[in-house]
Order: structure tokens, then C-alpha cells, then sequence
């Protein structure tokens, strides 16, 4: 009888001694996982949304709105390829910073030193344009959905930048070049650029054409320690589809590029270009 009573209670103090070790276990987890609770609470805000109601701690100024916003999509019919470019300007400004759809940070600009106490006014960008072999468009729209951009920043006087850039998935079809062909030779006067008109996006929607921009390049700079080579850029209304050179820009023997782009009404531009040769 004694031995019975003596299994039993070994076996009630084995059972308590369990008890408390997975008790153990089990509180010596929850506070691992409180831990990384709490880790996880101080880096979203940097990460989500929240990022949007931040304070940017410009100071105790007002608010200043950003006038020029410009989010949007070259596609090159010529090359294959597709980027994202943007303009950012109008205010002077000590820090900027662009926001995805979602609110999170895409893009921040911070000068430094000398830069910062000019303070900058103004940013162009450009992405890199990859083949789209490599990066097809599908995978663009995705990297970069359709919606709009959120700027903000600080001014040098403590301001807030405020803005929104739109930004969209319509791109114009490519515009085709029916004057002069690719290799062609013409004179050096008397020359009309011809293209045909561009009624559709790439994927074959109406296009809410906005205009054409024609750029005229000489291959051969004049000045090596200049910017670019010579250029005759033309902005043109949507209804004109050809515009003549003057024969003070053209020189004899000499090889240049022509690309037209078609406008659409949200900014987005299609490229297509070729080179000829002057008698």
C-alpha cells in the first residue's frame, strides 16, 4: 500500500515539474515575440503608409504646394525600350522626397553642404531604359502602378512642400516617319519632316493626343565642350503632322537624326527616330 502511495506521488511531482517548465517556455516566448513586436512598430512607419502623416520637421512655416509635378512614361518605338522620367519644380527647397501610391518612399533628393545652403529650386530625372526584351512594359506598369505620386519636402525658410504628381499607364502607339526614310540623302533646302498621324495607345485604346514634338540632331558637335550637339527642337499642335527646316540649320555632307514624339494628355511620350544625310 505505502509503494502505491509513493508511485503516486512521484508521479504528481513529475507532472507539476513539467507543468512549470512548459510554463516556462511558454511566457520566455511570448516575450521573444513582444520584442520583435515592438522592433517591427518602430521601423513601419519608415515602411507603409504612415509615412505619409509623418512630420518632416521642416519647421514653423506654412505650407507651399508644389506647381510643377510630372510623373511619366517614354517608351522608345525605335530602340524597344521604356522609362520612367520626372520633373520636380517650383519652389526652392532643402529636401524632397516622392511617394508611391501606397505612400511609400520612392525617391528622396537631400543636398548636401553648399548645395543645401543654395537650396535647389528644381530636379529632371530620368530612369534607366532597359530592352523590352529584358523589362517588357507589363513588368514597368507593375514596378510603377497608375495613380498618383505624393511630393513633399521643406523650403529653406522652414515651409512644408506639398503636391501630387499623376501618373498613368496610356501610352501613345508609336508615330511613323514617312519623310525622309532612314538612310535617305536630301538636300540642304527645302526640307519638310512628315509623319503620320497617331490616333491610339500601344494597346490600341483612343489616345487623347495633346501634341508632337520634333527634335533635329546634328550628329557631329561643334562644340566638344558643350552640353549637347545641334539641336532644332519643335513643339507642334496635335493637328500638324510635318514642319519644314529652316536651310540655315542644315550643312552639307553632314549626318542627322530626326525623332518625332507623339504627347498624350497625361505627359506620356512615344519616340521614333532615324538618321539621313545631307548632299
Amino acid at each position: 500500500m505505502k509503494n502505491r502511495d509513493v508511485s503516486r506521488i512521484s508521479i504528481i511531482v513529475c507532472l507539476a515539474v513539467f507543468f512549470i517548465f512548459c510554463s516556462l517556455l511558454y511566457f520566455a516566448g511570448f516575450q521573444m515575440i513582444s520584442a520583435q513586436d515592438k522592433v517591427g512598430e518602430s521601423i513601419k512607419p519608415q515602411t507603409d503608409a504612415a509615412r505619409i502623416e509623418e512630420d518632416d520637421e521642416c519647421g514653423s512655416g506654412g505650407t507651399v504646394r508644389l506647381p510643377a509635378t510630372k510623373l511619366i512614361i517614354e517608351h522608345n518605338s525605335t530602340a524597344a525600350d521604356t522609362g520612367v522620367h520626372g520633373l520636380f519644380d517650383g519652389a526652392d527647397w532643402t529636401n524632397l522626397e516622392i511617394l508611391d501610391p501606397r505612400g511609400r518612399s520612392i525617391f528622396e533628393f537631400e543636398p548636401k553642404r553648399q548645395f543645401r545652403t543654395q537650396s535647389i529650386s528644381g530636379v529632371f530625372f530620368e530612369s534607366a531604359e532597359p530592352p523590352n526584351s529584358e523589362v517588357p512594359i507589363s513588368e514597368i506598369f507593375r514596378r510603377f502602378p497608375a495613380g498618383q505620386y505624393p511630393v513633399r519636402g521643406c523650403t529653406p525658410d522652414g515651409e512644408r512642400i506639398t503636391g501630387s504628381a499623376t501618373f498613368t499607364h496610356n501610352i501613345p502607339a508609336a508615330p511613323v516617319i514617312t519623310f525622309p526614310m532612314d538612310g535617305n540623302t536630301v538636300p540642304v533646302s527645302g526640307l519638310t519632316l512628315m509623319w503620320n498621324h497617331v490616333t491610339t495607345t500601344l494597346d490600341g485604346r483612343p489616345l487623347n493626343r495633346t501634341g508632337y514634338e520634333l527634335i533635329l540632331t546634328k550628329q557631329v558637335a561643334d562644340d566638344p565642350n558643350g552640353f549637347s550637339k545641334p539641336v532644332l527642337s519643335v513643339h507642334l499642335p496635335p493637328g500638324v503632322n510635318s514642319c519644314s527646316v529652316p536651310n540655315q540649320f542644315l550643312q552639307a555632307g553632314t549626318q542627322y537624326e530626326i525623332e518625332v514624339l507623339v504627347l498624350e494628355v497625361s505627359g506620356n511620350q512615344t519616340i521614333t527616330s532615324l538618321f539621313f544625310q545631307t548632299q
